[in-house]
This record gives structure tokens, C-alpha cells and sequence, in this order.
């Protein structure tokens, strides 16, 4: 498996990231000094220097006033859309049972 900071799944959160935020007509500046973070953090995420954990993504949302699940559900839309990449489903087999430990 590839480092998911260089996937085609991160670069669509990159731009979605940064469509958002231009979007609503916030510069990096404005959207680093909302989150308390330095203009080179906004622009290090965008760039893929960085990557955000689910805290700082809620974060990022809410600082642009847009919801985390909408978010997410978009850049969802567009990973399933694009097809950039098929992930393999990995279910358990129903018949079998995990084993009881003693």
C-alpha cells in the first residue's frame, strides 16, 4: 500500500481542501489565524507536505463553517466518482467463528 500522503485519494482531499476555502473567499492567512496555526501549516496541507488528522479536519471544517460529515461525504462522492482507485472489501467469513480463549 502506497503512503496515503501521495495517493490520488490525498490529492483529491487537497483540492477539495483548498476549492473549499477559496470558495468561501478565505485566504490562507484568515483560515491559519481562525485555527491558530501559521499560514506555512494551511499551506503545507494543501501542498502535501502535510496531512490532517480527523481533529484537525473537524477543525479546518468548522473554521470554514461547513459541516465534517458533508465534507467528508463530498470528497467520498468524488473518490467513487473519479474510480482512481478500487479498494479490496475485506469481510469476515460468516461460517467462520473467532475462537474462544481459555
Amino acid at each position: 500500500m502506497p503512503k496515503s500522503l501521495y495517493s490520488a485519494e490525498a490529492a483529491v482531499l487537497r483540492r477539495r481542501l483548498r476549492a473549499v476555502r477559496e470558495q468561501f473567499g478565505v485566504t490562507q492567512v484568515a483560515l491559519s489565524d481562525a485555527l491558530g496555526r501559521s499560514q506555512t501549516f494551511i499551506s503545507d496541507v494543501e501542498r502535501g507536505v502535510r496531512r490532517l488528522d480527523l481533529v484537525e479536519l473537524w477543525q479546518y471544517c468548522g473554521a470554514l463553517g461547513i459541516d465534517l460529515t458533508e465534507f467528508v461525504s463530498d470528497f467520498q462522492s468524488e473518490i467513487e466518482t473519479s474510480k482512481s482507485r478500487r479498494h479490496k472489501v475485506v469481510r469476515a467469513d460468516p461460517a467462520r467463528r473467532p475462537r474462544k480463549r481459555s
